[in-house]
């Protein structure tokens, strides 16, 4: 019977609907043995059809019922089916939807929000009971979304599609309200008379990241590549200057004692023509600035000597994708020498470096623009603040299997408020055209990803702010 139910489902109905029928004929029958007091005998039951035509249309009523019953029950066996096949679609599409790895977000003509998929709530950060119900100028920047509703009405009203259609790159805001770069595709759809808006968002920061770093290391193997042609370029005309300097000091030195002789053996005649000659010509000037225009030319050839020391370390490494042994203490130097410019008006140096911190294995070209980077930022606080001149103190110490770089400064310091955004991209408190928001985000990823060491920093307002670089003497081996 179970079996046969299985086979049949719409018999079900029919059975039913046929004993339901039944109730018709026996009740009548019962009811008019009741009223002419007859008793109950096959006799009394066909004397009552004898006499009653109507109890045979009566009886056809579990037959009528029971037809009824069959095509009820295939009608309802076949909205079962279409009902469970819809229902399997749209837990298809809406696993389909949960799965993918872009946001989908559905809005209605009002900028409703009325579906937002598990992506979206990854991205954004709201959950959907959130999220539902509300406008969705709350994923936009303020001043895209004071204009959302306007964008909407007009097409609406002119059914133009501007921007409908093209994946477009914008700024979207998360829950927390914190922006970041995405690729957005919004089509309209109809339903009916119903006009919806899907909106297709995929988040681009790690591949804005990429894209920032594969830059800046271009810039840097380019500006390594010059800066090694350039102080190959200088260094040989530098070095005859310096050496003709010093051979000029020497000749100097040998008028010098010329002059002195000549004056010492001269009679008195002599002096006197000597002495007008000299005065004449000014020669105890030249005599007294000469030795020290030769010294200050001295020098600054050889301040240039050490720039171009320092470029050539800055530079001699190899490309950026190669670990090598670099000596941390030279690479620090390149960096004061190259950057001095920056920071001679404005702070004072210190150096503090451990003697047993030698050389570590480190992407070089990398480690020099995180460096750089600090204490470029390291300036910037300073020239903010009201120390001037201020102090940028630069330390490393050996920790185990580790070393240590710190980078201080007595600037203007991070607010608490804003200490666990510094190293998001594109985050910057710096004014239009001096900074990015690139540079700590970028810092973060060279140190913690690519040389598995380790970023942060202390920071009080007022006082000025600690980084510490914490690295491995020896690059894990990857297998």
């Amino acid at each position: 019977m179970i079996n046969f139910s299985l086979r049949y489902p719409f018999c079900f109905p029919a059975i039913l609907a046929t004993l339901a029928g039944l109730l018709f004929p026996i009740c009548t029958i019962a009811l008019l043995m009741w009223h002419n007091d007859l008793d109950v005998s096959w006799r009394t039951f066909t004397a009552l059809h004898d006499n009653n035509y109507a109890l045979f249309i009566i009886w056809s009523a579990p037959v009528v019922l029971g037809l009824f019953g069959s095509l009820i029950g295939k009608s309802g066996l076949l909205l079962k089916h279409q009902m469970d096949s819809l229902k399997h679609q749209t837990a298809q599409l809406n696993t389909i939807l949960d799965t993918a790895a872009s946001a989908i977000v559905t809005i209605d003509k009002n900028g409703i929000v009325i579906s937002f998929n598990k992506a979206a709530e990854r991205i954004f950060g709201y959950k959907q009971s959130e999220i539902i119900g509300r406008n969705v100028n709350c994923l936009m920047p303020d001043a895209i979304a004071s204009q959302h509703d306007s964008f909407l009405q007009r097409y609406l009203t002119t059914r133009q599609p501007a921007i409908m259609g093209q994946r477009r790159e914008v700024e979207a805001k998360r829950k927390d309200g914190k922006l970041f770069p995405a690729l957005l595709q919004v089509n309209p759809m109809q339903l009916d008379d119903t006009v919806f808006f899907s909106g297709v968002i995929d988040d681009i920061s790690e591949t804005k990241a990429l894209q920032t770093q594969l830059i800046q290391a271009q810039k840097m193997e380019a500006i390594g590549q010059l800066a090694s042609g350039v102080a190959h370029e200088i260094n040989t005309p530098i070095q005859y200057i310096g050496d003709n300097l010093s051979a000029l000091a020497q000749n100097f030195a040998d008028i010098l004692d010329y002059q002195q002789s000549l004056s010492d053996t001269a009679d008195d005649t002599m002096k006197a023509k000597l002495e007008a000659l000299a005065e004449r010509y000014d020669i105890a000037y030249i005599l007294e600035d000469s030795p020290k225009a030769i010294q200050q030319s001295l020098e600054g050839v050889a301040r240039v000597a050490e720039i171009v020391k320092a470029m050539k370390t800055f530079s001699h490494f190899g490309p950026s994708q190669d670990k090598q042994f670099v000596n941390l203490h030279e690479a620090l130097n390149g960096v004061l020498t190259i950057s001095r410019n920056s920071y001679k008006y404005i702070a004072q140096i210190e150096t503090d470096f451990a003697t047993d911190v030698g050389s570590i294995e480190c992407y070089a070209n990398q480690l020099n623009q995180v460096l750089l980077n600090l204490l470029i930022n390291a300036v910037h606080a300073i020239e903010d603040g009201p120390n001037r001149p201020g102090l940028i103190r630069i330390s490393t110490r050996k920790l185990d299997d580790s070393v240590e770089i710190l980078i201080q400064d007595n600037g203007i310091g991070i607010p608490d408020s804003i200490q666990e955004k510094v190293f998001n991209l594109f985050f910057t408190t710096k004014p239009v055209g001096k900074g990015t928001g690139q540079g700590l985000s970028l810092a973060y990823s060279i140190i913690v990803e690519n040389h598995h060491g380790k970023l942060f920093f202390e920071s009080q307002v007022g006082s000025g702010t600690i980084f510490h670089i914490q690295l491995p003497i020896k690059q894990p081996r990857l297998d």
